[in-house]
């Protein structure tokens, strides 16, 4: 597997694909191309509509524009969080917006599924950062929304084998690389295809 410890388990420049050697890297565009070999002949189309550099509550403003569109999505992955402990967030306005979104997520009778924030070897502060993880990971848990605990993940990757967790992250050792990405759209599309066939069709945010 290219993913260490992935036989024991399962909106922002990550999902935009920051680190990927080109577009067709990211995730989103790599769990396309697994759902579709899976799915098809049934259509699967999902949308990247991730922004980098962006917080939670400006993701929220574009969430909610997504979901009032003619043609809503049927899932929302939103992966959120680590911006918001960059630029000056708090923990509870982060819990506040997540639970939001995701109460206008079920409002518009669309599914959900939350990746919380990535583990990096530079967090300076490690109680602070574990604060907003708790931040995304209460308001799924109390949404009994699917979570992909993508820092839990990548935390015991780095603890039990340093050298392919490297092989997990981008030259600037904080996004993720081709084979991060990669081991994330793995993830999704087993979880994705656990599902009943009508949440398929994903539009990643």
């Amino acid at each position: 597997s290219r993913c260490p410890g992935a036989q024991k388990t399962t909106s922002s420049s990550s999902t935009q694909g920051f680190g990927a050697s080109r577009p067709a890297n990211a995730y989103p565009a790599q769990l396309a191309t697994r759902l579709q070999a899976a799915l098809a002949p049934r259509p699967v189309e999902v949308v990247n509509a991730g922004g980098g550099g962006e917080s939670s509550p400006t993701t929220l403003k574009r969430l909610r524009a997504a979901l009032a569109a003619p043609q809503p999505p049927h899932l929302v992955i939103w992966q959120v969080g680590t911006n918001d402990v960059l630029f000056g967030g708090t923990p509870a306005r982060l819990e506040a917006v997540v639970g939001e979104g995701l109460v206008a997520i079920s409002a518009a009778k669309a599914s959900a599924i939350v990746i919380d924030q990535q583990y990096y070897p530079g967090i300076l502060d490690l109680p602070r950062y574990e604060t907003f993880v708790a931040a995304v990971d209460g308001p799924a848990a109390a949404g009994k929304v699917p979570l992909v605990p993508r820092y839990a993940l990548m935390k015991d990757w780095a603890a039990t084998n340093k050298s392919a967790f490297g092989a997990l992250l981008a030259w600037d050792r904080f996004h993720m690389s081709d084979q991060g990405y990669a081991c994330l759209a793995d993830l999704l599309a087993a979880g994705i295809l656990a599902r009943p066939a009508s949440s398929a069709e994903a539009a990643a945010r």
